[in-house]
């Protein structure tokens, strides 16, 4: 039996000031004021000091970090996180991999992540392969602009199965909508998120019955002109802005470039708490800025130096909505645990803090500074 003593405990909606959790062969036994929770004789001690426990991240769309793709080394991209709270993550494939790899890396990942640290990894976000060739980073390389057909995917969902989370699609390509119903057939608790898209309110709200629940990296779709001169059509943003059902992820840099600090605010206002999530999009692409222009320290740029994915972990994340927004330490670690657990359908064992979920716990000071990881009840050297 392991207890996390003198702590407070972050619940989704609230704190609790002087709180003791107990964990026991990878799941939390018990946790409340300390007062109500009996630690047992002999148990192992972990003593917060007065810091913060919280359940660890969940980054639901992550690329890789630290120089490694998790494509191609799932292990020491893990490592990374692991080290900044990130106890679970979907690894994102980006559709400039072609059929071949594309398929590769989904066996390469879902074999990693059976073991070490890549254990992690609790499935796929398909970041494509059917979103819009038109836009999104690394453009010049992306492979999917054929059309849509059976032949092609049925191979693609097969492989992945049940190991995918969230399909990331641009509604108004052609035959999408065949797409989805196989991989819905295929992976009854699969979602679909709406990205690299110009689709508006009538190409979206159709594919709901398939489950499409999320958008991807919010404020970060492509504006899309209305019917008059000088005036704004429907896309994305608005579209998830309105619909009650879809969650809105968001990057929350350091200088608010991917999402300015306006929007944040705005977005939060309008979606309300339980659906914001927050995302690293982390890339380990290594191109540079091609106007030298200082964005900040936690962006990513492809080849040609545009702006592609960043370089965030959550807990500078977390850190940043803070900053930009004034949200509290409860919020953004509800943005950054339970919101993205529950639009991934995998909340029943991560997310929070609950008897029956998995010890996966941080131990947090007010600024969300990492001071100790807890991954299936063992501790991570950080």
């Amino acid at each position: 039996m392991n207890a996390i003593v003198n702590t407070k405990i972050i619940l989704e909606d609230g704190i609790i000031w002087d709180g003791t959790v107990l964990f026991d062969e990878g799941v939390i036994t018990d946790f409340g004021e300390s007062s109500s929770v009996t630690v047992p004789s002999g148990a192992n001690i972990y003593d917060a000091k007065g810091l913060y426990t919280a359940p660890g991240f969940v980054d639901v769309h992550n690329h890789g970090g630290g120089g490694h793709w998790f494509h191609n080394e799932p292990e020491e991209a893990a490592r990374h996180f692991i080290k900044h709270g990130e106890t679970t993550v979907l690894a994102t494939i980006y559709f400039n991999l072609d059929y071949d790899k594309t398929i590769t890396a989904m066996n390469t990942i879902r074999d990693a992540s059976r073991k070490g640290y890549a254990r992690i990894i609790k499935g796929l976000y398909m970041e494509g392969p059917y979103m819009n060739p038109l836009y999104g980073s690394d453009n010049k390389n992306i492979k999917w602009k054929n059309k849509i057909s059976s032949e092609e995917f049925v191979p693609i969902v097969d492989t992945a199965g049940d190991f995918v989370k969230v399909w990331c699609i641009a509604p108004e390509r052609e035959c999408i909508e065949d797409f989805c119903k196989y991989a819905k057939q295929v992976n009854p608790s699969v979602v679909f998120s709406v990205g690299h898209s110009i689709a508006g309110d009538k190409e979206i709200f159709p594919l709901k019955r398939y489950g499409l629940i999320n958008q991807t990296h919010h404020y970060n779709s492509v504006p899309v002109p209305g019917k008059y001169v000088n005036s704004k059509g429907v896309a994305n943003d608005e579209v998830c802005l309105y619909d009650e059902d879809m969650y809105a992820e968001m990057i929350s840099d350091y200088n608010g470039i991917h999402v300015q600090p306006f929007q944040l605010r705005l977005t939060a206002k309008i979606k309300g708490v339980d659906k914001i999530i927050l995302i690293t999009d982390s890339c380990p692409f290594e191109g540079i800025n091609k106007k030298e222009v200082a964005y900040g320290p936690d962006l990513g740029y492809d080849t040609e130096g545009n702006l592609a994915g960043s370089k965030l972990t959550m807990d500078n994340a977390c850190r940043n909505m803070m900053k930009h927004t004034g949200y509290g330490l409860c919020h953004v670690i509800k943005f950054a645990s339970a919101n993205p657990a529950k639009m991934a359908g995998i909340f029943d064992e991560v997310g929070s803090i609950g008897a029956g979920k998995k010890a996966n716990l941080i131990i947090i000071d007010d600024m969300v500074n990492v001071e100790k990881v807890i991954f299936e009840g063992e501790e991570v050297g950080v």
